[in-house]
């Protein structure tokens, strides 16, 4: 995308804001008249008082206050509509990403760095935003007060202006010098931060785990290393920006100088009176400093416009559904879901499928369970169900309909999700139990608590329900969490629940309470289990044996043992750690 067009882009939303654009364009002229009416100012000061005139000192008192007022005035207008233009921008632009990012599918989070979004939505935002009110007013007033300054002086003097004009050539030429280097420098800055803002994230949300395992220096190093790159790109760019400003700043004083000499050599020829080469010297700051400035000016416009480049890339994204809508809580009856020959592989993975050729059928009420080593295939099953992933190849059915057909939205409708990492929200637990449904009650609130196993432990809490839990449920064991995420779900109501290993990373404890817990939330529900703790699949009209992403063995849990295969082998190789644990334990 070139900047050209992404510029087009960008005004797309600074468009909006036409009426604030039309404001700051009149104070922008008053700012240039009020500059060049004090170069007028100190003309006609000097040349009375050159003459010893002073008549007209009270007039002169009055208008230095009439032009200090309104330059105040002016200057405070200008810069808060500047301020609030970039607000408005910014604050578009990140409810546009949200909204864009919350329908982006799952393949996009899982080859992206949550930092690297983070980076976006903030570093990169207030960059655009700063274009977009400071530095584009800026651009644009810059030039044009120095158009109006050459023609006050060419009214003063033609031959001082033409001296003073030369600088813009040069000027231009220091900028096209410098220009690409700075956007380029300046992006890899962008790039660079992003990274480090995700390295931060990473170790600011795990404290547990670098303290438990002495990683501290490592960290430590690893932080000094990106330091160090960081502050690589920013020498080369404080290189850059000091050369360009030291040649523009050489450049302008040069011609500064210049102008000055041949200024007194009139003054003193008694061609140009004293007044007129005060208002010169003026006038000259407002001719050189935009030229000064308009290459700095610039490199921050190409920044800018990398960073909404970068935001812009986000925005194309395709995304799973059109619109955010309002939470629909499925009351459709469900009769049966269908697997046919589905395999699946990660666009990623090196290997040619995670999950090859699945098929199976649950009815309504139905328990299936899935078992199995790590990394075969079996969470990647619950993906494809939740529409996480669409199939490579196979159908799935719900109800006898092609999920195709029924739509992302309405096939997640159908299901209640416990997964083994429960994420919970910043905010209260009452929030986060009502994820499941807003529209629920008090009543209902407490029910599904109750349900959960829940309540107890909530009811401890000085300030119950409305207790806040911290970030990702941090101030919450992780009992209580996967408790909360149960009420989650019993909320939700869905006529199937699947249950991704919901009890692996809990205590014995914990785990008899989580398991009460599911077992009420699974009575009435059909059900997919994925389990580590076979005694736990006993029960299940159907077992699925589930290796390198295939179906290697299936039936009811009397069925598998008689034969006396891999089942049979993964249930008393469990038995016998149990009964070891229980001996030492003794």
């Amino acid at each position: 995308m070139g900047y050209g067009t992404t510029f087009k882009r960008l005004w797309v939303y600074m468009s909006k804001y036409k009426p604030m654009y039309v404001l700051l364009a009149v104070t922008t002229t008053v700012s240039i008249a009020l500059e060049l009416s004090i170069a007028w100012f100190l003309n006609i000061i000097t040349d009375a008082a050159v003459q010893f005139n002073m008549d007209k000192w009270i007039d002169f008192i009055f208008v230095g206050a009439v032009i200090l007022i309104v330059y105040g005035l002016n200057t405070y207008i200008d810069n808060y509509f500047k301020s609030k233009v970039s607000m408005n921008v910014r604050n578009d632009i990140r409810i546009d990403m949200m909204n864009h990012v919350l329908r982006l599918p799952h393949s996009f989070f899982s080859n992206s760095h949550s930092g690297d979004l983070l980076s976006r939505f903030t570093n990169d935002n207030q960059v655009i935003g700063d274009a977009s009110g400071r530095i584009i007013v800026d651009l644009v007033k810059n030039p044009l007060l120095a158009v109006a300054a050459f023609s006050y002086l060419m009214y003063i003097e033609w031959r001082l202006a033409l001296i003073c004009i030369s600088i813009g050539p040069l000027m231009m030429m220091i900028g096209k010098v410098f220009g690409s280097t700075v956007r380029k420098t300046s992006n890899n800055m962008q790039l660079k931060q992003g990274k480090v803002t995700s390295f931060l994230q990473d170790i600011l949300g795990a404290d547990h785990i670098f303290k438990m395992f002495n990683l501290e220096k490592k960290l430590m190093n690893q932080y000094i290393d990106h330091c160090a790159d960081v502050i690589k790109i920013e020498k080369k760019l404080g290189k850059i920006n000091a050369a360009a400003n030291a040649s523009s700043t050489v450049v302008g004083n040069l011609t500064f100088v210049i102008a000055i000499l041949l200024a007194g050599y009139f003054v003193a020829k008694g061609s140009l009176n004293v007044g007129s080469m005060i208002a010169f010297i003026q006038l000259m700051n407002y001719l050189v400093m935009p030229f000064t400035v308009i290459p700095t000016l610039w490199a921050n416009m190409q920044q800018a416009l990398g960073g909404a480049e970068r935001t812009f890339v986000i925005l194309d994204h395709p995304v799973e559904y059109n619109d955010i809508q309002e939470q629909e809580i499925s009351r459709k009856p469900f009769t049966s879901l269908k697997l046919s020959s589905v395999s699946f592989g990660y666009p990623l993975s090196d290997s040619k499928s995670t999950i090859s050729d699945i098929s199976f059928e649950i009815k309504e009420g139905q328990k299936i369970a899935i078992v199995g080593l790590s990394g075969g295939g079996k969470s990647t099953l619950f993906k494809l169900l939740l529409g996480l992933y669409p199939p490579d190849q196979g159908l799935i059915q719900i109800n006898g309909r092609d999920i195709r057909e029924i739509g992302i939205r309405e096939q997640r409708n159908y299901f209640s999700y416990v997964p083994q990492e429960n994420y919970l929200f910043s905010g209260t637990i009452k929030d986060n139990i009502l994820d499941g449904n807003h529209s629920a009650d008090e009543y209902e609130l407490i029910a599904a608590s109750q349900q959960a196993n829940a309540f107890e432990f909530i009811s401890k809490f000085p300030n119950g329900f409305a207790s806040d839990i911290g970030e990702k449920g941090k101030s919450l064991s992780g009992g209580q969490k996967q408790r909360i995420s149960i009420a989650r779900a019993i909320l939700r109501n869905s006529p199937v629940l699947l249950l991704d290993e919901a009890t692996a990373s809990l205590d014995q404890e914990s785990e008899k309470i989580v398991q009460d817990a599911l077992q009420k939330l699974m009575q009435g529900r059909t059900t997919i289990v994925i389990s580590h703790r076979l005694s736990t699949t006993i029960d299940a009209d159907c077992i699925l044996v589930v290796e390198d992403g295939r179906i290697v063995e299936e039936g009811t849990h009397e069925q598998l043992m008689m034969r006396q295969s891999r089942y049979f082998a993964l249930y008393s190789s469990q038995k016998e750690e149990e009964q070891e644990r229980l001996y030492s334990v003794t």
